[in-house]
């Protein structure tokens, strides 16, 4: 009956049941369909869409105009959260990582959860997991985070063995290398970086390290596909073989991820409609054009089910590609930067990702950050914050900066040195009051005076 799913079957909610089985024979408008046939159960859609009845709702969608429905925001989760959000028979609660504002928290449905586990074993598994396998897993599992708790478990039900260690005990981290011998690791590369950073002497040599890395909480490789430099670093201090790369969000969960290398995020299509749209007009952009990630859960039964739901993210179409299973992808290239990111530098308009690159990319930069002062009259003032490496001279390396932002931008913001102090202070205060699983590298000032 599923691949024979009618207007009719769907608007009288005959498979809202979740099994992923019965689902995956379904045409796009049959699971949008389904997806919108559901929603309607809860209040805000049925306030928010231009629409009398989910008969109405459902029959735009077998209509072709899905696009025309309304997007919603994070901003609706936290005015409208219990008209959007279904606490019934959820089992867990994760939150958003609050570096955009207010952390959101979210039920977890049993199937719900089973989901986010699997896409992250699909990850697992192209990096080579086995079970018997042995995992140093060094994301967080703690306030309410999400993808720690969800690498755990997808860790054990692969049928491998769970190292946890937290990132910020150093010792306890070079025990476990040494005494445990994970072949895997899981992490984010700026804290695979920083840890072998402080050990200094005592960090392993790379024959005693894990061959293979899930990089997590991180962008590790750029629009032209190049590994980020933290990416590159990371891979040398660790003597890593073979690495992949997710997208996702807390709200939503795993989104994509790297099925091969140095080709882009291949999207959980059977989970997820995801849409790159103009964040004006709100409607698809075209392939290579960059867009605001929008995502519509195809899966039931769940706390939040996001109808495009605009995740702020910006990213662009890479290629379409033949998959092992010989389903057509439409891959997903990296994300370059957040809408309320988007910065104005004598008018061109650039994303924070394309400046952290060029610096990151100098020799003798150690660390950079974006700064942006924003006033009504003069737009934005835009700082790239460098700190130099040790035996670089720092007024030659804030010359290679900014020709190097000129050469590739045919312009460059300003360019200023200073300590690690400064950036560390500016990274506690804004991630004071959230879960920390990101580091930040992007700061909107008050005013010019804060700036270094």
């Amino acid at each position: 009956m599923a691949n024979t799913l009618t207007k009719n079957d769907v608007q009288s909610n005959l498979l809202i049941k979740n099994d992923h089985s019965v689902f995956k024979n379904l045409s796009l408008r049959q699971h949008l369909g389904m997806a919108v046939a559901n929603a309607w159960n809860r209040p805000f859609y049925r306030q928010f869409w231009p629409f009398e009845s989910k008969e109405e709702a459902v029959n735009a969608v077998f209509d072709g105009a899905f696009t025309s429905f309304p997007i919603i925001r994070k901003s609706h989760l936290r005015s409208d959260f219990d008209d959007i959000i279904d606490f019934t028979n959820s089992i867990d609660v994760v939150s958003s990582s609050g570096t955009t504002g207010r952390p959101v928290d979210m039920p977890i449905h049993y199937n719900q959860e089973k989901g986010r586990i699997l896409r992250v074993r699909r990850i697992l598994r192209s990096i080579g997991l086995q079970s018997g396998d042995r995992v140093l897993q060094l994301l967080s599992l703690n306030d309410l985070f999400t993808l720690g708790v969800l690498s755990w478990q997808a860790i054990k039900e692969e049928g491998a063995t769970a190292i946890r260690c937290t990132s910020t005990r150093l010792d306890r981290v070079l025990d476990a290398l040494k005494y445990n011998k994970p072949n895997f690791v899981i992490a984010n590369p700026y804290v695979m970086v920083k840890l072998a950073n402080e050990a200094g002497d005592r960090w392993p040599s790379p024959d005693e390290l894990p061959d293979n890395a899930f990089f997590a909480v991180a962008a590790t490789f750029k629009p032209d596909l190049s590994l980020t430099s933290v990416a590159k670093k990371a891979i040398e201090l660790w003597g890593l073989k073979n690495h992949k790369n997710q997208y996702g969000t807390s709200e939503v969960g795993p989104i994509g991820y790297e099925l091969n290398n140095n080709e882009g995020f291949t999207i959980h299509s059977d989970f997820h409609h995801l849409e790159l749209v103009n964040p004006i007009t709100n409607q698809p952009v075209s392939d290579g054009e960059p867009g605001e990630v929008v995502i519509t859960c195809l899966s039931y039964e769940r706390g939040f089910l996001p109808i495009r739901y605009a995740t702020g993210d910006m990213a662009a179409w890479l290629k379409t590609i033949v998959a092992p299973d010989g389903s057509v992808r439409t891959l997903m290239g990296p994300i370059i930067g957040r809408t309320d990111h988007q910065m104005k530098i004598y008018g061109q308009t650039v994303f924070p990702n394309l400046l952290l690159g060029i610096a990151d990319a100098i020799e003798g930069v150690q660390k950079s950050i974006i700064t942006v002062v924003r006033t009504p009259l003069e737009g934005d003032n835009v700082n790239i914050v460098c700190v130099v490496k040790d035996g670089f001279n720092p007024d030659e390396v804030k010359l290679q900066v900014k020709e190097k932002c000129t050469c590739k931008l045919a312009m460059s913001p300003e360019v200023k040195i200073t300590d690690i102090s400064y950036i560390n202070n500016l990274v506690d205060k804004v991630s004071a009051n959230t879960n920390k699983s990101k580091i930040p590298r992007f700061f909107i000032l008050q005013n010019t005076f804060e700036q270094a």
